[in-house]
């Protein structure tokens, strides 16, 4: 600290002398009236068993580099615009706006980008939704001991003083308080902050990631969200596509989530049949892929034999009439299939299902798109088991 002049809050030491464990809740410059460091106060408080065991488990879950664009999975056309703009502006330093529905995986971006950017540095994540509106504003700028009742003594480092030299994830940022967004704002043009009660400002130094599945437009119109913040975030957009027009994705995110799960309680992995892929192809997604990684686990407990079944997927995916087909426009047989994790034979039955779904289960139209004559494609419906898809449309 004496080097740098940042503060450093909640670290573990040991008195070598002693072999003493402490916790050094915070160690803060001490400045004369020029503003140069000539000392430093620490803050230090004995740690049990316990308490050492409990930091260290929740430093192992930190999500600071749980995931990195290596771990993001998909090949159609508008997820791979939004992967490469992120790739792109991971590379700068500028603020980013993440928008895109709930599930689409806002927070694998983010931290992403982070690891990409700033991966030395903290990843601080926070969501506006989830915080009572009391205690927004101690959450993001902290508080000085004594501000209000029930604060800590010593007072608490905020979410944004905590990210110092690194990242802050603000999740659902549509949410955040009218009145807070001008404070926000500030910090964003003066990078310092003062915490609540305090009466000294804190230079900061991060990285603004946020995210929301709101329209911030239609609330700006509403007096909901302040047009300058707005601008201020803007600039550098990333939309996320829902699930559902990611074509082919959706078999490649089953396929991953059904290996990690498998892999997770040390069984074989089941494979999809060619009537389950007809229902998760036909299968609108609100949840998007947190609502495909969960019908997965779902469906590898209720599988047998080795094979996933419709009846082994949730209800709703399999009773649901057709409320959209998935098409992908640029499918082709050849590597790009193979490298995502399909095999050819699998790319063709999906081919042959997206033809089908796209029209309505009529055979003499599915093999027009598919430039084949309409016998070789009864052929092939009768050889990938999926005439029962089209007698139920039928019936």
């Amino acid at each position: 600290m004496l080097q740098s002049g940042n503060p450093v809050f909640d670290a573990d030491i040991e008195i070598r002398k002693t072999k003493q464990k402490l916790c050094l809740h915070s160690v803060q410059p001490v400045r004369d009236h020029v503003g140069k460091i000539y000392g430093c106060l620490l803050t230090l408080k004995k740690v049990s068993q316990s308490s050492r065991r409990s930091l260290k488990i929740n430093h192992a879950k930190s999500p600071e580099t749980r995931y990195t664009f290596d771990s993001i999975i998909g090949s159609s056309a508008n997820f791979l615009k939004a992967v490469n703009m992120a790739k792109k502006l991971a590379r700068s330093d500028v603020n980013i706006l993440i928008q895109g529905e709930s599930g689409t995986g806002k927070e694998m971006f983010a931290q992403a980008i982070h690891h990409e950017s700033r991966p030395d540095g903290p990843f601080i994540a926070i969501n506006c939704a989830a915080l009572p509106r009391t205690l927004i504003e101690s959450e993001l700028f902290g508080y000085e001991g004594g501000s209000f009742t029930g604060a800590h003594r010593q007072g608490r480092p905020g979410k944004i003083e905590l990210a110092h030299e690194g990242t802050l994830f603000l999740d659902e940022i549509g949410d955040m308080p009218v009145d807070l967004q001008p404070v926000l704002l500030r910090v964003l043009e003066e990078k310092k902050i003062m915490r609540v009660g305090g009466s000294r400002y804190i230079p900061v130094n991060f990285r603004l990631i946020t995210a929301t599945n709101k329209n911030l437009q239609d609330l700006m119109r509403e007096n909901l969200f302040r047009h300058d913040l707005y601008y201020r975030l803007e600039a550098f957009k990333i939309n996320i596509p829902p699930l559902r027009e990611r074509g082919l994705d959706i078999v490649r995110l089953a396929k991953h989530f059904i290996e990690t799960i498998a892999k997770k309680h040390h069984i074989p992995a089941p494979v999809l049949s060619n009537e389950a892929i007809f229902h998760l192809l036909k299968y609108s997604w609100p949840g998007n892929v947190r609502q495909l990684e969960n019908a997965m686990l779902f469906a590898v407990n209720m599988s047998s034999g080795g094979v996933i079944k419709p009846e082994d997927l949730p209800v709703e995916i399999t009773e649901t009439e057709i409320s959209h087909y998935t098409v992908d426009p640029d499918l082709k047989l050849g590597s790009a299939g193979i490298k995502n994790n399909l095999s050819i034979k699998e790319m063709e039955v999906i081919m042959i299902i997206q033809a089908l779904l796209q029209t309505n289960n009529n055979v003499s139209e599915a093999a027009k798109i598919l430039n084949l004559s309409r016998s070789t494609l009864y052929r092939k419906i009768k050889e990938y088991n999926l005439y029962g898809e089209i007698r139920k449309k039928r019936a």
